[in-house]
């Protein structure tokens, strides 16, 4: 007589694969019910492996969604710093044209408050 201790199916499912696997180690399941708990066992592995190469694909896309933005940040920048570029040249234009109507206007008092 087999020593069955475990129903097949929901009994491998409520007992786990530690205890399927010990079962099989120590030969309590033989037979028809042993190859079902190797099969329940394969298809675990494979659920497993397939979950494994899906997170795996995940974190590839998400991998290359921020290589994406980081690309995009640094566009990002490039442009900006080149506007503080072109914002810096107007203020030094800006500063120099200031510059020259102060002289001007200096000039002008002397040259007014002279000759009254």
């Amino acid at each position: 007589m087999e020593k069955e201790t475990l129903p097949p199916f929901d009994g491998f499912e409520r007992s786990g694969e530690a205890a399927v696997r010990q079962a099989i180690e120590d030969k309590f399941l033989t037979g028809g019910l042993r190859m079902s708990a190797l099969a329940w066992l394969a298809r675990k592995e494979e659920a497993r492996r397939l979950q494994s190469e899906a997170s795996q694909a995940e974190q590839i896309d998400i991998a290359r969604s921020a290589k994406d933005a980081a690309w995009a940040a640094a566009e990002a920048a490039r442009d900006a710093a080149n506007e503080a570029r072109t914002a810096n040249m107007t203020a030094r234009l800006a500063l120099a044209a200031a510059v020259i109507a102060i002289a001007v206007s200096i000039i002008g008092l002397f040259f007014h408050g002279g000759a009254s």
